[in-house]
């Protein structure tokens, strides 16, 4: 069994790592065609999903000598010990080095990238070329490294390992779970559609979370609530209590809910998990969606993600008659997408030219004007929907108010009970 299989998941990106170990592990077929393995991986990703992790189980498949190299000494220091990793690298060749978080190491911005770290690393590079030295490397942000460093000649292969979706986040989940006592009412789909999108360093740190909260209450085994539980307050840093006050809650059980149904209308199943039991640096609620990976990626989808951010305000208007003292960050948030819309595509008139950097004052005013007119237009959209869908918004703002925490599990029947889109 190969050590990379015992990563979870990011199958097409362990295929072709195998094929370099193969490589690696037997060069002189690849010699008799004519090809060269290439000189340098670097795994691009979001923190906390495994990159060191494939890294280190690719190093051990490969069987060769190893040396890991990150940011754990000052400056001057660090440069000294870049170049005498790759000497000893050299000297006990063929070996593999790994450059642990390369992003970090150096504290330079995006406008300065010729950091002294970043430049030993090149040279050391291409001077291991001809060494049989393998160099592999990981980073957070591959954006903040220098291009003449991450080019083709020094990583010919570069990977992008994305946060986990539903299918892999459901296999780590019951990883982490596999050495905990649970109950009869863990559900991993549930789980895994709660916290899908977050890294695996995420949905481990919200299972020990959810077993720290059972043995605080003398029970043996972890339960469900633990895990929704444990969910607000590590990720949302915050924790789960409900609204003392009625009325409150009310607000805020209608606002989310609006969210909710314009999301699930034209999306059923999305909504993951709505709760207004979340307290955290003023937020008090939260409707968590399950975005299907082309979601958002055309114009229909971005005018139904705009709608959906205005329909907390929309539903507030609807049910309680009054205005939403909520909704700041949803406006904007809704007024970015519209201005991209106009901006970048065009979407609505030919007077905006995609890109433009520097508008006249005339087409920015024309740009602001059709701006609030299709966000006004959205807006109308979504409260007549709501409206149309009363019966739904009512229902869900009472399974809301009545369970304070709710997941698809319990928005579905509801919905389709009483949505007539």
């Amino acid at each position: 069994m190969s050590e990379m299989d015992k990563v979870i998941g990011y199958e097409e990106i362990k295929t072709e790592l195998n094929r370099i170990v193969d490589m690696i592990n037997n060069p002189a077929k690849y010699h008799e065609l004519g090809v060269s393995t290439p000189k340098g991986i670097l795994l691009d990703g979001e923190p906390g999903i495994g990159k060191t992790l494939m890294a280190k189980s690719f190093i051990k498949d490969s069987g060769l000598k190893s040396y890991v190299i990150r940011k754990d000494r000052p400056d001057g220091e660090f440069v000294d010990y870049i170049r005498d990793t790759f000497n000893r690298a050299a000297e006990e060749a063929p070996s593999i080095i790994l450059l642990d978080d390369l992003d970090k190491f150096a504290n330079e911005d995006k406008t300065r990238l010729d950091a002294e770290e970043y430049v030993a690393v090149q040279a050391c590079i291409d001077n291991a070329k001809e060494l049989d030295v393998f160099v592999i490397a990981t980073s957070n942000d591959c954006s903040k490294l220098p291009r003449s460093l991450v080019r083709a000649g020094r990583f010919d292969k570069r990977f992008y390992m994305p946060l986990p979706k539903l299918g892999d986040a459901k296999k780590i989940i019951e990883f982490y779970l596999k050495d905990k006592k649970v109950g009869d009412d863990i559900d991993v789909e549930e789980i895994a559609r709660i916290l899908d999108g977050h890294s695996c360093a995420d949905l481990e740190t919200v299972i020990n979370e959810a077993g720290i909260y059972a043995g605080f209450e003398n029970r043996l085994q972890i339960n469900q609530e633990d895990i929704k539980r444990a969910f607000i307050s590590k990720l949302f840093n915050g924790y789960a209590s409900a609204d003392s006050d009625p009325m409150s809650a009310r607000r805020i059980a209608v606002h989310e809910a609006g969210h909710a149904v314009i999301s699930e209308l034209f999306c059923p199943g999305e909504v993951a998990f709505i709760s207004i039991e979340a307290k955290a640096f003023g937020m008090k609620g939260i409707v968590r969606m399950h975005e299907e990976e082309h979601f958002g990626e055309d114009f229909n989808n971005i005018e139904i993600d705009i709608m959906t951010l205005l329909a907390g305000k929309a539903a507030t208007e609807l049910i309680l008659n009054e205005i939403d003292m909520g909704a700041v960050g949803d406006l904007c948030c809704a007024g970015e997408k519209m201005s991209m819309l106009l901006d970048c595509t065009a979407a609505y008139d030919f007077y905006s030219q995609p890109n433009r950097e520097a508008p006249s004052k005339n087409t920015a005013d024309h740009l602001d004007t059709v701006k609030g007119a299709e966000l006004s237009r959205c807006y109308i959209k979504t409260k007549q929907l709501l409206g149309k869908n009363r019966a739904f918004l009512e229902a869900l703002i009472e399974a809301i108010l009545e369970k304070g925490t709710i997941t698809y599990k319990d928005i579905a029947p509801i919905r389709e009970k009483h949505s007539v889109a």
